[in-house]
């Protein structure tokens, strides 16, 4: 039987084609193995516990009932959430010692998708090697005549635990100057995207004194714009702030684990300017430190290290990969420059509490406008690009962007192929990967250097090498 199996993005698909009920039991029964293998405390066997919670989509309903169903027959007790940021879902498994979590959410995919992303003790997604032998247990269960039996004896047990949200905000709340960010009477704009964001945001702009409007925050079971935020789906948030209200715009994601900034005067910087201020402000006016970032990331964070003397290191896509680098490095603060940013002494995974935490408290420290204070970064220009997958990229691949780039005379500096490949230049870099969650090829250039990013532009726009 072919089913999809669980990756580094999760279980990801489209409801009743590729995400299905006979899908969601092989890889549940395959966590369940897992989470048992881990089960035992000095010798004995101990009840497994799991916190599981969603984003806002209509299907995620469905899948919670018939998960939390699941779990509960096969004899593992569950704490459900409701509709909660992923990170709070990631928080609270952290401090309230499950032996694990499910976050119900397909995350920036469109709606007609859904997915679960398992989580295990700790408040860490699943690593590769934890992959890897779920994936066996998947094998396992398939080629296996006889599935777990159910004891009406040890069913588990399902409440509802409403204090994530609370926990979550308290804690991150430690870390920053609160009194500060009060005393400045910030205004706030935000788009919530219909779903997580609007249960937890508000609770903390309270706390902060912080005079909030809000769009797209009523909770529908749908979208009312394409879910990832984007220089495209910031524009609603930035026409609301261009009578110069606000002191900053913040966009969501459906499961709150990325959020962008829109400058003061409705301006759209790019999404990657959520980590660097954040970066600059914790190297500027906070403990400082390295900086853990995917390959993908703009090198707007490998600018401010050196200004400040620390340095970055850089991990494959994925989130995961980047928390693991920042363990081996001993580094507190890394993330992912598509708005997700990870702060060790409050989460173990991207966290919006923190960024927008950033956020506010570099406003209030700095006494200034958001886009004064991003003048302190130097420009870099990106762009994207996505070409369908027709083949696996290879070495012969890697080799003709090399032919390509020195005939055109842009100075590779060094490479790193971890992830596809990331060639560095003097002023900036170009990443080249297949996705983990569609079948396509992408390409991220950017550059300090206009010329060179033309160059890099028209290059990249001819290519008919895949």
């Amino acid at each position: 039987m072919d089913i999809n199996r669980y990756n580094i993005s999760g279980l990801r698909g489209i409801l009743g084609e590729t995400l299905t009920p006979l899908t969601l039991y092989y890889n549940i029964l395959a966590y369940i193995k897992y989470l048992e293998k881990r089960s035992f405390h000095k010798g004995e066997k101990k009840r497994i516990k799991i916190f599981l919670a969603r984003d806002a989509r209509s299907s995620g309903e469905a899948i919670t009932a018939y998960l939390i169903g699941l779990l509960n027959l096969f004899g593992i007790d569950v704490d459900f959430g409701g509709i909660i940021p992923t990170p709070t879902i990631l928080h609270q498994v952290k401090i309230g010692g499950y032996d694990g979590g499910i976050a119900i959410t397909a995350s920036h995919n469109p709606i007609q998708y859904n997915a679960i992303k398992l989580i295990k003790f700790g408040g860490y997604f699943l690593s590769s090697n934890d992959i890897e032998e779920l994936n066996k247990y998947i094998e396992q269960a398939l080629n296996e005549k006889n599935h777990p039996s159910i004891d009406y004896k040890n069913l588990g047990s399902s409440k509802f635990e409403s204090d994530a949200y609370e926990n979550h905000i308290e804690k991150a709340l430690v870390h920053f100057d609160v009194e500060l960010i009060k005393s400045k009477n910030i205004k706030v704009a935000t788009d919530f995207c219909n779903s997580t964001a609007t249960n937890i945001f508000p609770k903390l702009f309270k706390k902060l004194n912080i005079q909030n409007k809000a769009i797209f925050d009523k909770i529908t079971g749908t979208f009312e714009r394409e879910p990832e935020p984007n220089v495209n789906t910031m524009y609603y948030l930035s026409q609301l702030m261009k009578d110069g209200s606000f002191d900053v715009g913040f966009v969501f994601d459906p499961d709150a684990d990325r959020v962008a900034v829109i400058f003061e005067d409705g301006t759209i910087p790019s999404e990657e300017y959520t980590l660097a201020l954040s970066y600059l402000h914790y190297c500027k006016n906070k403990e400082g430190g390295d900086c853990v970032v995917n390959l993908s990331t703009s090198s707007m964070v490998k600018y401010i290290a050196e200004k400040y003397g620390y340095k970055v290191y850089f991990a494959p896509v994925g989130e995961i990969n980047v928390t693991n680098k920042m363990l081996s490095v001993k580094a507190n603060f890394g993330g992912e420059g598509n708005g997700g940013v990870i702060y060790f002494p409050v989460s173990n995974s991207r966290d919006t509490i923190v960024a927008v935490l950033f956020i506010l408290e570099l406003i209030a420290k700095e006494n200034e406008k958001i886009s004064n204070i991003a003048k302190q970064i130097p420009e870099f220009k990106m762009k994207k690009f996505k070409f369908e997958k027709k083949k696996d990229l290879g070495k012969d691949d890697i080799l003709k962007f090399k032919d390509i780039f020195y005939q055109n005379e842009i100075k590779i500096v060094d490479f790193d192929d971890s992830d596809g490949v990331r060639f560095n230049f003097n002023n900036g870099f170009c990443h080249i990967r297949a996705s983990n969650t569609e079948p396509v090829i992408r390409i991220i250039i950017e550059s300090g250097d206009q010329n060179q990013f033309n160059k890099l532009e028209n290059l990249i726009e001819k290519l008919d090498i895949f």
